[in-house]
């Protein structure tokens, strides 16, 4: 089920909540990108340094949410540390936009707001999800100072009840007090950024809530909500929304009905999926772990085990150049392979896409 509004909905969204001058920027850089995508895909020869890449910042996190792989992890946290994001900036000289997500809460790097203030001096289009837990009033003006310019804010509910008990250790009251205040005071400041949206991870027990999380939205003065199937591994697969996936799409026509009722834009990218050649990943959103180890998508690093993902990786962003990393021999036959129908190995639980098995005996890369 891929159910999302029409694009004149989506423009008239963009004008209402970022203003032309952003929606025409974010909108140029949309196009460039999709251009070079098209031409690296078609011909293979061709290597085209990102404009768009997704780099952790942490992987701490204050809260143990049962859906999370980091709840379940036996690693010893750590940060992506300044001067080594200089690094891999600078193996990135085509770079125009960054996500700062990863398995942790972005806040809790105590260089958080000196990366962003870097990023912004190179002109860097920035985003990142936030559970908000640990944003404060001096927190959200300093993110509106520094004109962040997306920030997704990760709600898994819309009563203290499921959504406390899916994100273990936040406080509801809390998070949506935080969340008006940041929208409070782009409009003290007279800012448009950042575009403020909320993500939900949709799981077997929030499903029936999603019209309330609609509602919510409209009330905090948000005007977007991207809804996302839960990744499961084996801790996790009590929570699959298969098992009820009629129940689900009758909540999804209810969501949609109250989101035109309310004027609020809604994306829905559950159940079904698509071939993996149409898969874009590799070529507009590749994931960097925190210590520069490089994949396709965030998605192949959302398994349970990250030492054994990195062994998979194709190769080191502080070590290497992007363009070493993508004409590498592992990172070739990785996308060979997905022009030709087959679903990597690395992608095995991929929520997205779907293929032939890969039975290649080169499944697991040691580096």
């Amino acid at each position: 089920m891929r159910l999302t509004s029409s694009y004149w909905d989506l423009l008239a969204y963009k004008l209402r909540y970022v203003g032309l001058g952003n929606t025409v920027r974010v909108g140029y850089l949309d196009l460039a990108e999709h251009f070079l995508y098209q031409v690296s895909k078609r011909l293979s020869a061709v290597s085209v340094s990102p404009r768009s890449i997704q780099i952790e910042c942490t992987t701490k996190c204050n809260l143990k949410c049962t859906f999370c792989e980091l709840s379940y992890w036996t690693e010893k946290p750590a940060d992506l540390k300044f001067d080594e994001l200089r690094k891999m900036v600078d193996h990135l000289p085509k770079l125009k936009r960054i996500d700062l997500t990863g398995i942790g809460e972005s806040l809790m790097n105590r260089d958080f707001f000196k990366i962003v203030e870097f990023l912004k001096l190179r002109g860097l289009y920035v985003t990142l999800n936030d559970n908000f837990t640990l944003m404060t009033e001096q927190a959200a003006r300093r993110i509106v100072e520094l004109q962040v310019d997306q920030l997704f804010l990760s709600l898994d509910g819309a009563t203290k009840q499921s959504y406390e008990q899916l994100r273990v250790g936040a406080n509801f009251d809390k998070v949506i007090a935080n969340a008006r205040r940041l929208v409070q005071i782009k409009r003290e400041l007279g800012r448009q950024r950042p575009e403020v949206k909320i993500n939900t991870v949709v799981c077997l027990t929030n499903h029936q809530e999603l019209p309330g999380i609609v509602e919510l939205a409209n009330d905090m003065g948000i005007g977007m909500v991207q809804f996302v199937n839960v990744i499961t591994f084996d801790d996790t697969a009590g929570l699959d929304i298969e098992s009820v996936r009629r129940d689900v799409q009758k909540t999804f026509e209810e969501t949609m009905h109250r989101a035109r009722q309310l004027g609020i834009l809604v994306k829905f990218q559950l159940f079904d999926k698509l071939a993996v050649q149409e898969c874009d990943f590799p070529w507009k959103r590749n994931f960097v772990t925190y210590d520069g180890y490089v994949h396709p998508c965030c998605y192949t690093t959302q398994a349970g085990d990250r030492k054994a993902q990195n062994r998979r990786s194709f190769g080191n962003l502080l070590e290497h150049s992007f363009d070493e990393v993508w004409n590498a021999d592992r990172y070739s036959e990785f996308r060979k392979k997905m022009a030709l129908g087959i679903l990597p190995y690395e992608c095995q639980h991929c929520p997205k896409y779907f293929g032939k098995q890969d039975i290649s005996s080169n499944q697991v890369g040691i580096r």
